[in-house]
């Protein structure tokens, strides 16, 4: 190999080291949100906000587990504001409550494990299938 070609490719490869140095380095973790931190160090009684959902993993988490969270999302008219609410385990349910522009229109005590992201979709009557689950577990306040 030429001398010329084997000096740029060792200069390449300094260079790349350095670059991923200083990437490692300057690094301190810094990626999670407010709400994931929140989560992170919540236990299972105390209530999680997770504010405006921008980072749905806030909720979803804790909501697979059926741990206190609540989160409010804007319906796409921009003038209806959704809170969605797991209040946590009672009585092997886990209780769950939506309010519209502030007023509480569903609650529900669905089975144990069973709510999910599917199941929030059907409660807006996007049929997943889970209508019966709906029907038996929610009231419409």
């Amino acid at each position: 190999m030429k001398k010329g070609v084997l000096i740029a490719l060792i200069t390449g490869g300094v260079i790349l080291l350095l670059i991923v140095g200083f990437f490692i380095l300057t690094n301190k973790g810094g990626d999670t949100s407010p709400e994931q931190n929140a989560n992170a160090n919540a236990n299972s009684t105390q209530m999680v906000d997770c504010g405006q959902i921008t980072n749905p993993s806030c909720f979803s988490n804790r909501m697979s587990s059926c741990l206190p969270v609540t989160a409010k999302m804007i319906a796409t008219d921009g003038t209806t504001t959704i809170e969605m609410t797991v209040l946590g385990l009672e009585n092997n349910t886990c209780h769950f409550q939506r309010k519209l522009n502030n007023v509480l229109n569903l609650d529900c005590y669905f089975p144990s494990g069973a709510l999910s992201w599917d199941l929030i979709d059907q409660s807006f009557g996007n049929d997943k299938g889970l209508q019966s689950i709906i029907d038996n577990s929610c009231t419409n306040v």
